[in-house]
């Protein structure tokens, strides 16, 4: 697996590089794109944008002329005549539907489709015509008569003196006006209808509402806007609102938006489907070269590192490599090499190894004879000594020599030099510790309890030692003559890797502050200790025993 997980890291660090590098081809198809869908847009508006202009140029006309015969037919027109000039200007402007004289009061005077005596629409009108224009054009509003959406173009009549008389009005039928304006439209994919200043559309088969602010955009700016029309459940389209002449007319020209599969489109995404394409294969290709050419060869390679790593110095590496590229052919070689190099070292070293062991283990043996050579002088001498204390004296020492003596024959018998297993050692010392003090005549008992734990063999002697002096003092101090007793020597490590050593008795037990002559072997287990790095607790109170805790500090 880990093998598997470098592969894949190196594979996606180079397709990464490779994608960095061709990412500036990338930008630019991008950018060749957005230039192209601009463009294609702004062809889209120019198409219709002509076409509106031929579109409005019809409608303005029709309104203009309107506009132009109620001037001059406006007198005429008096309080009666609304018919007869209704008749005679029809045929000139065929989008008529009512002539209407109102008086000052925006009341109908006559009415050349309905009866006389209604109100004007929008009394706002009247109030205009009064005060602010002489002549107005309205928005779209239904008329009642006519039955249909009407504009509405109005004219003031003054008195002699001025003042002012009142309004003649004409009717425009919407309808009528968008056909004026799609008589001039020769593509069939195009409608051309009118709308109002509210967006209301009339001649329109796909929409009959736009937004109103498109409209209010297009009334502000007074020029052609092009917009899209999204559809729920019909493709979108293209609509260019464009103002006909002062009034709230607009001539409205759509066409559905082209498709996916148009020129419009397929050219900004050719810009950039193509480099688009080209960034694709390329980084296929490198992720097929890279798997081919180096990641399969890099596998065998780890392989084969492990297969070194794990001593199998033999296994010859160019015949895995055979149909491998060159380079990674030379570097395969190399491993080989290099491992028949290490086998060699290997061999030595552990031939160097031997023999320094051998010399090791013989000077610990030598050791160890020499200080039984020593220890049978001082059984010697102790013989000989008639003074107690002298003899105890000398049987103290030999018992310290005698444990120096096991620490050098446990670590020559024990295969790493380095370490010591702590359960066989302690056993064999207390054993024969046990067997020169007489603890078996004395009626004195030991328990012993020792994890399977290994310790460095530096720690050996002065451990040693420290157990000696425990276990010695304990004996000789802890009990009476005739009553004997029990000592439980345990060994264990905790939870932080400490190891613990506990020597304990049952014995008459001491005051530690009562003053009492620290003795040789309290001196000594405190020196061991200090050297040990150790926490030395000795704890005792009168007819409760005494319990020594040693605590080495482990490295977890």
């Amino acid at each position: 697996m880990p093998d598997r997980a470098a592969s894949s890291s190196l594979r996606r660090r180079l397709v990464a590089t490779l994608a960095i590098a061709l990412t500036p081809v990338l930008l630019l198809g991008a950018a060749s794109a957005y230039m192209d869908a601009r463009e294609a847009l702004r062809t889209r508006s120019n198409e219709l944008l002509l076409i509106a202009g031929a579109s409005v140029d019809g409608v303005d006309q029709t309104i203009d002329e309107a506009e132009l015969l109620l001037g001059l037919f406006k007198d005429e027109v008096g309080s009666r005549n609304c018919s007869e000039v209704y008749n005679k200007l029809l045929p000139s402007i065929p989008a008529l539907s009512s002539i209407i004289r109102f008086d000052a009061d925006g009341v109908a005077l006559c009415a050349s489709n309905r009866d006389a005596g209604f109100t004007m629409s929008d009394m706002d009108w009247n109030k205009r015509l009064r005060h602010e224009v002489s002549s107005l054009r309205t928005d779209a509003f239904f008329g009642q008569a006519t039955e249909d959406w009407v504009f509405g173009i109005f004219s003031r009549v003054d008195k002699a003196d001025g003042t002012f008389d009142g309004s003649v009005a004409l009717g425009l039928r919407s309808r009528s006006l968008a056909s004026f304006a799609r008589a001039s439209v020769l593509s069939d994919d195009v409608e051309v209808a009118i709308a109002d200043g509210d967006g209301r559309v009339f001649g329109s088969t796909h929409f009959s509402q736009i937004d109103q602010k498109w409209v209010t955009e297009a009334a502000e700016t007074r020029s052609s806007k092009m917009f899209v029309l999204r559809r729920k459940d019909a493709s979108p389209m293209d609509v260019v609102i464009r103002p006909v002449g002062p009034a709230n007319v607009f001539a409205v020209i759509s066409r559905e938006s082209p498709g996916f599969w148009s020129e419009f489109t397929l050219q900004p995404v050719s810009s950039f489907g193509l480099p688009l394409l080209a960034f694709s294969i390329a980084l296929l290709a490198v992720w097929l070269a890279i798997d081919s050419l180096v990641l399969r060869w890099l596998s065998r390679l780890i392989r084969i590192a492990r297969v070194y790593g794990a001593g199998r110095y033999a296994f010859r590496a160019g015949d895995a490599m055979a149909s491998a590229p060159a380079e990674i052919k030379e570097l395969a070689d190399a491993l080989e090499d290099m491992a028949a190099d290490i086998d060699q070292r290997d061999s030595d070293l552990k031939s160097a190894i031997s023999v320094r062991d051998a010399a090791v283990k013989e000077i610990h043996h030598r050791v160890k004879n020499n200080l039984q050579i020593v220890t049978s002088f001082l059984n010697l001498q102790g013989r000989q000594l008639q003074d107690p204390e002298a003899r105890q004296a000398i049987a103290a020492a030999r018992h310290r020599i005698d444990a120096l003596a096991i620490v050098h024959q446990t670590l020559y018998q024990h295969e790493r030099l380095e370490l010591v297993s702590m359960q066989p050692f302690l056993e064999g010392l207390i054993n024969h510790l046990a067997e020169a003090l007489g603890t078996e005549t004395r009626n004195i008992g030991l328990s012993q309890t020792y994890e399977d734990l290994e310790r460095p063999a530096d720690d050996a002697i002065p451990f040693a030692l420290f157990l000696v002096e425990a276990v010695t003092n304990a004996t000789k101090y802890a009990f009476s003559e005739d009553e004997g007793g029990m000592i439980s020597i345990t060994l264990e490590e905790d939870n932080t890797g400490g190891i613990i050593l506990k020597v304990m008795d049952d014995g008459v037990g001491f005051d530690p502050g009562g003053g009492t002559r620290v003795g040789l072997g309290s001196k000594l287990m405190k020196a061991f200790s200090r050297q040990l790095h150790a926490e030395l607790t000795i704890d005792s109170a009168p007819g409760e025993g005494t319990r020594i805790t040693l605590f080495m500090p482990g490295s977890k």
